[in-house]
């Protein structure tokens, strides 16, 4: 914190605490690109242009979780889990070349080959081009490990920019606090324009006004955006310069047109909560529409309750922002747990350990029994039929948030014959927080369940564990789980990218072959499993309803070709339980 902030305005710059498409079917005959232009086309790919941070101007549509806190609830860790970001590296002692990142081997990070023979500007330029979260879950977490990983960086580009690229896709995808540490190991000397403007963006998104103060002046002279005087206003004021503060608040009051007054008021308001003297003007929402980075940023640290109902504004990345942002309602970061976790940017055991410190109580401090924490409640205690059928419960039909919120119970629970009869969705839950060997561990149990839950368990485990499945078992699969033609070609692409498929009926989709195809075997061949993580995003974004079942059997080949092997069978086991 800058010397002579306020207490006031500090309590609210340390707000990123960690929390205590259309179905077409597979034979459609024009299907939605997912791919940037330039993988499906002869089309050289054209660069996007950065979005501006000008307050009143749109936002753009911007993981993975830290692991500082004591969980709540405590469960069996799973094989897989969102890595835990530590600042085992700092900007001042990293000497030149040496390589940037914020984990190491200990914490998962990719091997130092994850890059090896890419084209840094063509990797650079493809994560540019990710305008947000992708469609999986499993995929986000292993690029959200490939980007924070400190290994060497491809060839071709610099540090800062990077860097930039690195830190501007982690926040896009939501993940706001690997994405604050990764600039903050970079040395300022090593800054880009790039580095600058995204060290802008992260900050807004993490509600760290303190983060722009040592960048505000560089900004200032490199963009022609009121974004950095407002943000050289507002650094003065908490070092104690209110005269300073004052003036550049004049100033840019004097430029008409040059923001909204409610903008520049939001900024005043900082200002005067910083000087400590005088009395900050109200703010009233219903002057403005919409919400930016700007104002989601500035709002929060200066105790402006941003409303729920503008949050999404922000784009689909703002769950994972917001529930991180303590100066947001209890009951908003509540709402967007399960959303954030779909994201990847929390594990099933933060997720469950939110639940249990947001949700509210009952007027005897307890939860109701038909409430989210109830049921998780009833998930951890009681008889282990009861215990199922609260899983389950939480589960509903096989929702993926429920899924993760009820992991960590799962985990929990031991394999038991009487239980047979809920073990298909144990083990999906287990499937989709990341903890193979534990679903594994059911399949004794599955086969001695009903045909119909024998077979939806089998699916499930013939991707998350190689379970044998054979064309009689998917036709079984499919009438027990009322399977749409797409998602029979989901579990088939699946199983085919595992190397699984042999003798299973392929009708429902076809094999792909195309630039970006080629692009991710090439990069397999060379494993540089960093490259195929980047790659297999640029093939998901958009809502998994759009995700074709033959980008689901590329990227799993290619994972499974590069070593990525856990990653790859959690990627098709989310395929089958996520497609409709």
């Amino acid at each position: 914190m800058l010397a002579g902030t306020a207490g006031v305005i500090a309590c609210g710059l340390l707000l990123a605490a960690p929390v205590v498409g259309q179905d077409a079917g597979p034979n459609r005959d024009a299907p939605k690109s997912l791919l940037p232009p330039g993988f499906d086309t002869p089309a050289p790919a054209p660069s996007a242009a950065p979005a501006p941070l000008l307050p009143g101007t749109a936002a753009p549509p911007p993981e993975a979780a830290t692991a500082e806190q004591v969980p709540l609830l405590t469960g069996q860790p799973g094989d897989v889990t969102p890595p835990a970001f530590v600042e085992t590296q700092t900007a001042a002692a990293l000497p030149p070349g040496a390589p940037i990142g914020i984990i190491d081997a200990a914490g998962g990070a990719f091997a130092a080959d994850a890059f090896i023979g890419s084209n840094g500007r063509f990797l650079a330029g493809l994560a540019n081009r990710i305008a947000g979260p992708v469609a999986s879950r499993w995929v986000a977490i292993t690029l959200g490990r490939a980007l924070a990983s400190r290994v060497p960086g491809p060839a071709g580009i610099g540090d800062g920019d990077w860097v930039a690229a690195r830190a501007g896709l982690l926040v896009r995808m939501g993940a706001v606090d690997p994405a604050r540490r990764l600039i903050d190991v970079l040395p300022q000397e090593r800054y880009t324009p790039a580095t600058y403007r995204v060290a802008g963006e992260v900050s807004l998104a993490a509600a760290d006004l303190a983060g722009l103060c040592p960048i505000a002046a560089t900004g200032r002279a490199l963009f022609d955006d009121v974004m950095w005087d407002l943000a050289w206003g507002m650094c003065a004021a908490m070092d104690g310069d209110d005269i300073t503060a004052a003036g550049v608040i004049d100033t840019v009051r004097s430029r008409r047109g040059a923001l909204p007054a409610f903008d520049l008021r939001l900024a005043q308001r900082v200002v005067v909560l910083a000087g400590g003297a005088g009395r900050a003007d109200g703010i009233n929402w219903a002057e403005e529409e919409g919400l930016t980075p700007y104002r989601y940023g500035v709002a929060s640290a200066a105790g402006v309750t941003v409303p729920a109902d503008r949050l999404a504004a922000l784009g689909l990345a703002h769950a994972g922002w917001a529930v991180r942002n303590a100066a947001l309602p209890t009951a908003t970061r509540f709402a967007l747990l399960r959303q954030a976790a779909v994201l990847g940017t929390l594990s099933a055991d933060e997720l469950a350990s939110a639940v249990a410190a947001l949700a509210p109580a009952d007027a005897s401090g307890g939860f109701a029994a038909d409430s989210r924490a109830g049921r998780l409640r009833d998930a951890f205690t009681g008889s282990p039929q009861d215990r199922a059928e609260a899983i389950a419960a939480i589960a509903g039909d096989h929702d993926y948030g429920g899924l993760l919120e009820a992991a960590t119970a799962a985990a929990a629970l031991k394999p038991a014959a009487a239980l047979a009869g809920r073990s298909d969705v144990i083990i999906a839950a287990l499937l989709a927080a990341g903890n193979t060997r534990a679903a594994r561990a059911w399949w004794p149990v599955a086969q001695d369940a009903d045909d119909d839950v024998r077979v939806r368990a089998q699916a499930l485990l013939a991707a998350g564990a190689g379970v044998a499945m054979d064309s009689g078992d998917v036709r079984a699969w499919r009438d027990a789980a009322k399977a749409s033609p797409r998602r029979e070609a989901m579990l088939v692409a699946a199983l085919s990218g595992l190397g699984q498929a042999r003798g299973l009926d392929r009708d429902g989709f076809k094999t792909i072959s195309n630039r970006w195809t080629a692009a991710l075997a090439s990069a397999a061949r060379r494993r540089a499993a960093g490259e195929v993580a980047l790659l297999a995003a640029t093939g998901l974004q958009g809502g998994w309803a759009d995700v074709p079942p033959a980008h689901v059997e590329a990227i799993v080949a290619s994972l499974m070709a590069c070593g990525r092997v856990t990653e790859a069978r959690l990627l098709a086991a989310e395929a089958i339980t996520r497609s409709a």
